[in-house]
């Protein structure tokens, strides 16, 4: 029993006219800026973790303080 993972198919290619790539016949698209809206990282989770870490440093430097 043979497996096949992909069927590989033979597809014609056009040779290059550079003068084709070179030239534009069209004025191009307008590039979509970014929303403001696209965040790469969520801050509710960081705005929680950084005063969880805010107590325990308070607690820490309260103890330091007491045993020293």
């Amino acid at each position: 029993m043979k497996a096949n993972l992909y069927n590989e198919v033979e597809q014609p290619m056009e040779p290059l006219d550079e003068h084709k790539l070179a030239v534009a016949d069209e004025k191009p698209e307008k590039a979509n800026a970014p929303r403001p809206t696209y965040y790469i990282v969520e801050y509710k989770p960081l705005v929680v973790a950084t005063l969880i870490a805010l107590a325990i440093f308070a607690v820490w430097a309260v103890v330091t303080y007491v045993i020293a």
